[in-house]
């Protein structure tokens, strides 16, 4: 399995920004806070109480919040088995359902720092600015920007004892050769009567800190507390589906992975697994043939409507993910199949010999694959395989399977053989030449969805 947390940053704490905010100029409010019954604001910078509060718990680890969200997701297609959590997808109704969803640690932090600011604000009467600094540490369901709409909405409908809010936080993105580190830092006044002259320096003192944090995560490494990891996918399983949002990909193609970043692969499966079942296909004529050469072989039945019935039982045991081939078999070609080796006496090598039939011929259409977008000549019928690939692991792409016949002048007509099945690109390969041996085609296509694709 690929390792992208090869490298750290230091997550921002509270003794970080005692820091920064001595560096702005800034001091602590309170100095003895550890000892007061009544919490206070934190610092004071310039003409501005300042109330620092930090987001440490992982938005979706909450059940009753998962439950909200699935609740919303869910019916979008309810066959899906993995479904990516993009507000972009909902309604408006269901942006707002959203919105509730995972705005309540912002919504506690705001309703806790509108009465610690006033409180601090009647304890130092020459201070006129109350600001809430909002930083993001563990919070992978909310990015910067989500956090900035959710926090001044909060803040603008909730409080007019909060005049401006600060959002900022320490994000890495890494594919375990190119590492980005991204510090950002907004103000977004609420009350633009009562200005916070004194920003700048708390920005300037956040950078500084950032750069030196950088560096200090370079030179010292493992000494450093750098135990801040890359921004990878989060989640949770609800109602036996996956609800996922997928890591940002990282904004530059890479040199090194010139053939796309790799991904994790975490379904355990290291070789195609069976993605049909063989099944000798013979005509009434050739059962006859069959029938006189394994004359005691009670497996062919006593008529051709025995060995049908046979047939009928094997297509029972089919499944989307593993489906009945019927392999046309001749007596003339089994046997010259075995030419150079003793005959068997069964029809089981019968059945074996439709098996390497059926490889063959899923062999010979994986060989003759490609890139739908890139074909020039397109055949009259075809299997398509469409894989939206989702995040960075594998386990989490949705394939679809579409048997597709092209008429000129018309619409192309797919009948879909597979839909929302939990397989990746190359699983989904194997099965769609299995239905191509199936269905008659020679010829498969296959696109990758990469809408919510991390490469």
């Amino acid at each position: 399995m690929l390792n992208f947390a090869t490298f750290h940053i230091c997550p921002l704490t509270e003794a970080i920004f005692d820091e920064i905010i001595d560096l702005a100029g800034g001091r602590r409010a309170h100095p003895d806070h550890d000892r007061q019954d009544e919490r206070n604001a934190d610092y004071i910078l310039g003409e501005a109480v300042v109330e620092l509060k930090i987001l440490d718990d992982e938005g979706f680890s909450k059940v009753h919040r998962q439950a909200k969200l699935a609740g919303l997701f869910t019916p979008l297609d309810p066959d899906r088995p993995v479904h990516v959590l993009d507000r972009n997808l909902l309604d408006l109704d269901g942006q707002r359902a959203y919105d509730q969803a995972m705005e309540s640690p912002i919504k506690s932090a705001v309703k806790s720092a509108k009465v610690q600011l006033h409180r601090t604000r009647e304890k130092f009467p020459n201070t006129t600015v109350s600001i809430l600094i909002l930083v993001n540490n563990a919070n992978t369901a909310l990015d910067h920007d989500e956090i900035i709409r959710l926090v001044s909405r909060r803040a603008r409908n909730d409080t007019s004892k909060i005049d401006g809010v600060v959002v900022a936080g320490a994000y890495l993105h890494s594919d375990g050769i190119d590492t980005i580190a991204l510090w950002p830092i907004d103000y977004v006044p609420i009350r633009f009567d009562n200005a916070f002259t004194k920003y700048h320096l708390l920005r300037d003192a956040f950078k500084t800190y950032a750069m030196r944090a950088m560096t200090a995560s370079i030179v010292d490494g493992a000494s450093f507390d750098t135990t801040k990891g890359p921004t990878l996918d989060t989640g949770f399983e609800a109602d036996g589906k996956t609800f996922v949002r997928p890591a940002p990909p990282l904004s530059n193609s890479s040199d090194f992975y010139t053939h796309g970043r790799p991904r994790l692969n975490s379904t355990g499966i290291e070789k195609s697994p069976p993605v049909g079942i063989s099944f000798p296909e013979l005509s009434r004529a050739e059962w006859r043939k069959f029938r006189r050469y394994f004359n005691d072989d009670r497996s062919l039945g006593h008529c051709y409507e025995d060995w049908l019935s046979e047939r009928a039982v094997a297509e029972s045991y089919a499944t989307s993910l593993k489906p009945l081939i019927p392999m046309t078999v001749t007596l003339d070609g089994w046997m010259s199949s075995t030419e150079g080796s003793s005959t068997p006496h069964n029809f089981g090598s019968v059945c074996d010999y439709a098996n390497v039939l059926f490889h063959d011929a899923i062999n010979r259409v994986i060989d003759g694959a490609s890139d739908f977008e890139k074909i020039k000549l397109v055949p009259s019928s075809y299997v398509l395989i469409v894989t939206e690939q989702i995040g960075q692991d594998e386990a989490n792409d949705v394939s679809h399977i579409a048997l597709v016949t092209e008429r000129p002048s018309r619409e192309p007509q797919a009948t879909w053989l597979v839909r929302n099945a939990r397989i990746f690109h190359l699983y989904a390969v194997t099965l769609g030449a299995s239905y191509a041996v199936k269905h008659g085609v020679t010829s498969l296509r296959w696109k990758k969805d990469l809408t919510y694709s991390w490469t």
